[in-house]
């Protein structure tokens, strides 16, 4: 019996921390950094999507920020990339997009709502969308490999439901 515990003491949060892949992804609208509207229906059902969970006070995010502006470049007519930018102050999340020439959208989600919609519990995080809207990826934490973040990329892209 007490195996078991164990066993489903360490199972339960691992659940939890895959995030909810297989189900619709939460639609939310809302202002990007820069005060333009956003809504993300306007992408879902055109091409998969990776929502990028962010914040201009994680160091981790710092050094994955280059993989996403080369992403961007490389891949941005296959993929809609769409950083969130969490519970942060807005004037120095515009200074790391400027600083990491990041050109997609930034969605502020000041309150974090958005996050908890996704279960997002750590920056940074990455949840890819399929075409048919549904997640079908959550990488929690940064990517420590360049090769490991685009093999992610890739599998979004040629996914199909």
């Amino acid at each position: 019996m007490k195996r078991l515990l164990l066993v489903l003491a360490f199972l339960v949060p691992l659940a939890f921390a895959a995030g909810p892949v297989g189900k619709p992804a939460p639609s939310f609208s809302g202002k990007t950094i820069d005060g333009q509207p956003f809504d993300l229906r306007q992408y879902l059902g055109k091409k998969p999507i990776a929502l990028h969970f962010w914040g201009s006070n994680c160091p981790p995010c710092r050094v994955e920020a280059p993989y996403w502006a080369q992403a961007q470049k490389a891949y941005g007519d296959q993929i809609a990339i769409i950083g969130v930018d969490v519970q942060d102050i807005n004037v120095l999340a515009q200074d790391f997009v400027y600083t990491y020439g990041w050109t997609f959208p930034v969605v502020a989600d000041a309150l974090g709502s958005v996050a908890a919609a996704y279960r997002v519990t750590m920056k940074p995080t990455t949840v890819y969308i399929g075409i048919d809207g549904t997640i079908i990826g959550y990488h929690p934490g940064a990517y420590r490999r360049a090769a490991d973040f685009e093999n992610d990329l890739l599998r979004a892209i040629s996914w199909r439901p």
